[in-house]
């Protein structure tokens, strides 16, 4: 089976920075054990990295959610805790994309690149469920029309209700919940 999991934006700026809040952290050691797995496994990992510059306060997001956050070369930047090992273990089946917005606009090619198609399975963990899982969810629902899609439940966080409005929003998008 062709598979490949999505760990978005697992950094330390939305686990105990700028914009950290207790859920996120409560799911490291899940999130930790999934890609721990799917190393194990050889499967196909893709790190997405929420990546804004000294200007974000200019940007569209910036003015959206006017907190400076994961500002490259800063360590809120860096994969949070104990993921910041994989860093070290980026090879052909596993690598970060830093994206700029919600969606990373690269996900979907890196994705096909590397398995030459569709892949069969295409799993997500990571914050922040409502905003940028959501988002790349979608997007790659979009982009492949026969993959199952898979959202980790317990390896995701939001902030109050909006977790619960988020996966009610994927079931309802045909997300496999787990």
């Amino acid at each position: 089976m062709k598979k490949a999991l999505i760990v978005v934006d697992y950094q330390n700026d939305f686990v105990d920075g700028a914009l950290g809040f207790l859920a996120a952290e409560n799911i490291s050691d899940k999130i930790y054990s999934l890609v721990a797995n799917a190393v194990a496994s050889k499967d196909f990992i893709v790190f997405t990295k929420d990546t804004h510059y000294d200007n974000y306060m200019e940007t569209r997001e910036g003015k959206f959610l006017p907190v400076p956050h994961c500002i490259k070369g800063t360590p809120g930047h860096d994969l949070y805790g104990r993921l910041a090992d994989f860093e070290e273990v980026v090879t052909p089946n596993a690598v970060i994309i830093e994206k700029e917005t919600f969606g990373s606009d690269r996900l979907c090619a890196v994705i096909e690149e590397a398995f030459s198609g569709e892949p069969d399975v295409i799993e997500f963990c990571g914050v922040v469920t409502n905003i940028c899982v959501l988002s790349n969810v979608v997007l790659c629902q979009t982009y492949f029309k026969n993959a199952k899609i898979v959202v980790h439940e317990d390896a995701t966080a939001a902030i109050g209700k909006q977790q619960d409005y988020a996966i009610e929003v994927m079931k309802g998008l045909g997300v496999e919940i787990v």
